[in-house]
């Protein structure tokens, strides 16, 4: 999308015009990172927070915002593919100083997540976010490609949580979070794994606690209460 500044002025001298910074429409998730690409000069920020439920879903957000250069400056802005327009939320962002755009997701399934992911970006082959299952294992991997980024310009974070521990990963892990802040002028890959058999391992520890408190509740009961009929029985038997 291109803002223009106030057009022409007219004076002795040579013609000026001014036009505000000029940014592709970016589509897929590659979207925050594709951000960082398109702008080479200003500051960027590129972040994404993704959470795996334990019924194999992903949820979301996505940031591609810059500082302005000017008052028609909004930033990047963001695109979706048309067939996952009822289930994306787009809306503009501004923080920090920061202008561009916010994109939120719930419940998405992996194939989905990957439709998302990669979009129509030109700059996706860069920008790579794949989720897949295994079995019981949930596999995040990609890269992330900030080359061209100028050392100063970038605020670029990428994090994920899952529902089950963590078996292996490349970023920074925190309980069952793993955080990525890739740095300008590399390429950062991204792989985490997560066991989601230990959900049904924990389920099924707290439905055999559970049934094996209700059994020994029963029987306790039932013991209590022919307990006292023995000695109703017993005090009967003493009267005559």
């Amino acid at each position: 999308m291109i803002h223009r500044g106030h057009g022409f002025d007219w004076h002795d001298g040579p013609v000026l015009k001014t036009v505000a910074r000029s940014y592709p429409r970016i589509a897929g998730l590659s979207l925050a990172f594709a951000a960082a690409a398109a702008m080479l000069t200003g500051c960027v920020r590129a972040h994404a927070d993704l959470t795996v439920s334990g019924d194999y879903k992903v949820s979301g957000t996505m940031i591609a915002a810059t500082v302005p250069s000017s008052p028609a400056d909004h930033g990047p802005q963001l695109s979706i593919p048309s067939d996952l327009g009822d289930q994306v939320l787009v809306q503009p962002y501004a923080a920090d100083g920061y202008v561009g755009t916010e994109l939120s997701f719930t419940n998405m399934d992996f194939d989905q997540f990957t439709t998302l992911v990669g979009g129509s970006s030109a700059a996706s082959s860069d920008y790579q976010l794949l989720l897949r299952r295994v079995g019981d294992l949930v596999y995040f991997t990609g890269s992330v490609d900030l080359r061209t980024m100028p050392a100063d310009h970038a605020d670029v974070q990428l994090k994920i949580t899952f529902p089950a521990d963590i078996t292996s990963a490349t970023g920074a892990v925190s309980d069952q979070t793993v955080t990525w802040n890739p740095k300008p002028g590399t390429i950062t890959s991204l792989s985490a794994t997560s066991d989601l058999s230990m959900l049904a391992d924990a389920a099924w520890m707290r439905w055999s606690v559970l049934v094996a408190a209700l059994l020994c509740g029963s029987v306790l009961a039932i013991s209590v209460l022919a307990l006292r009929a023995h000695r109703r029985s017993l005090r009967s038997r003493s009267r005559r």
